[in-house]
């Protein structure tokens, strides 16, 4: 098996075999494999909020609301698209929303494009397009851009078990690299600025899907992830550009606490009960202040009481 000639999906229609699949996103989103699969979305949901939250919005769960296509989810396709893989193809996903409408206001503007979503298409706008054309431009000027950061196969998803639980784990990096260890990851962002993007590594977990892609590539590829990258653009004009790399110590960080998650996800399967953030305790807890707020609350009341007993000591003249 090679990177060029990913394995077919079995007869069965289940995946049976670790490897390297061409899935498309809504398969792979699924439940793509013999047995239930998890990919670093789910498992930094189980981590920062509960394995409930993960289980409510997942393809586990046979009572789960049809998920909402909000704007931003279009245009990160169709950033992804562009910015990843071209023009080819691009009429055939997407179609742009016609000049006669600015909004969806209208019944025949909602038809419209009720219709497109039922054709499989996303649905943009020339704004969208625009914006998503001055980060591909901007991308393409960087250094490392042009050094070929970004290139490799895209469109291809890693699965295989986990081989302490047994359960599936499922990786989709970017861009897989043709030979080098080098992994990179695009990011759309508001601000290339540096706590904008010690935010955006925090908030996100990216560290932890750095380290999934890492288990991924040497339980899949047989080779071990070198480094991971992130490759960040913004959203609006100038749209800047900053390639950053992940520290070793932040990727084994978020080794562990895959490791935690995935052996969450295991014990919820094995018990069918999915807790929320208080896990599956049956007495009450406590709950303090935050030592930031108490630390102020005690300072405030110190200053009363200083005051207090100053106007005591010396009492105001009749």
């Amino acid at each position: 098996m090679t990177l060029h000639q990913p394995l077919p999906m079995p007869t069965s229609g289940k995946i049976n075999q670790p490897g390297v699949y061409a899935l498309p996103i809504e398969v792979y989103h699924g439940q793509p494999t013999v047995g239930p699969s998890i990919s670093s979305s789910g498992l930094r949901t189980i981590w920062q909020q509960s394995p409930a939250h993960y289980y409510v919005d997942s393809a586990l769960n046979p009572n789960r609301a049809p998920g909402e296509d909000r704007p931003a989810f279009a245009v990160g396709r169709l950033a992804h698209k562009l910015l990843l893989e071209g023009t080819d193809g691009l009429a055939e996903e997407f179609v742009t929303r016609p000049e006669q409408w600015s909004d969806w206001r209208t019944k025949e503007a909602r038809v419209w494009r009720d219709e497109q979503v039922l054709a499989g298409k996303t649905v943009i706008t020339d704004a969208d397009l625009a914006a998503v054309t001055g980060m591909a431009e901007s991308l393409a000027t960087h250094p490392l851009v042009e050094q070929g950061i970004l290139d490799g196969f895209v469109e291809r998803s890693l699965l295989w078990q986990d081989a302490k639980t047994g359960v599936w784990l499922k990786s989709r990096p970017d861009v897989i690299p043709n030979s080098s260890g080098l992994f990179a990851d695009l990011k759309t962002t508001a601000s290339v600025a540096d706590d904008e993007l010690a935010r955006s590594l925090a908030s996100y977990g990216y560290h932890m899907q750095a380290a999934l892609v890492g288990m991924a590539s040497e339980a899949v590829l047989g080779r071990p992830m070198e480094e991971f990258a992130l490759v960040w653009v913004e959203k609006a004009p100038p749209h800047c550009v900053r390639v950053t790399v992940l520290t070793g110590a932040d990727i084994e960080r978020g080794r562990m606490q895959l490791r935690s998650a995935i052996d969450q996800f295991a014990r919820c399967l094995d018990t069918g009960r999915w807790p929320g953030p208080g896990g599956d305790r049956a007495d009450a807890e406590y709950l303090e202040l935050p030592a930031w707020a108490a630390t102020r609350i005690d300072r405030e009341l110190e200053l009363q009481a200083a005051e207090a007993n100053d106007n005591h000591s010396h009492p105001k003249a009749a």
